[in-house]
């Protein structure tokens, strides 16, 4: 696998993320608290949440018909986290929109000052250094991040992925949680 098709996978996985505010994250422990509830609605451990199961939670059941993409009138872990990484996404866009007081599409160091963890790491977003954070900031710091990986998950350096370490690169780059790694200050050598 060549370092463009990685670069490309990659993108898709961590735009979402990289488009909206990077140092806004939904807490671990409200997810992990989420999918133990959604657990226990599986009253018959089949797996899966059908419409009967999701009536004991109002919110679930209220867009139930939203979450079943396929229509087979259950909820699948896929289609659950799915609902999930759109909610998240939705919610970043929020805090976007609510930075970005004059309504032009990016948030200067003056709005960002309203978020302290955001202003803290402005100057660090702000890949062109214009004074903005926009589209184009969190595009270059994701496709840095990916360059990074594909380092990393290159463990025999020949700027290409095997088969064995692309199935590597989620534990490689993410973590055994699937949270991007710090890259090393230098890449490894072999």
């Amino acid at each position: 696998m060549t370092r463009k098709t990685l670069l490309a996978v990659s993108l898709l996985t961590l735009l979402p993320s990289g488009v909206a505010l990077a140092a806004q994250s939904d807490s671990t422990g409200t997810a992990a608290a989420s999918r133990g509830h959604l657990a226990q609605l599986d009253k018959n451990g089949d797996g899966v949440i059908d419409r009967s199961e999701a009536a004991a939670a109002p919110r679930l059941s209220e867009h139930f018909d939203e979450i079943d993409t396929n229509k087979d009138g259950k909820l699948s872990a896929d289609e659950r986290t799915q609902a999930r990484s759109g909610m998240r996404h939705h919610e970043r866009q929020g805090k976007w929109k609510a930075l970005d007081n004059d309504k032009d599409g990016r948030v200067s160091r003056a709005e960002a000052a309203a978020d302290p963890k955001l202003a803290e790491r402005f100057a660090e977003l702000d890949a062109d250094k214009n004074g903005y954070l926009d589209r184009a900031d969190f595009q270059a710091r994701a496709e840095q991040r990916q360059a990074e990986c594909f380092v990393k998950a290159d463990t025999d350096k020949d700027g290409k992925l095997s088969a064995e370490e692309f199935a590597g690169v989620r534990e490689v780059c993410h973590g055994p949680r699937g949270k991007m790694l710090a890259a090393p200050a230098q890449a490894p050598k072999s």
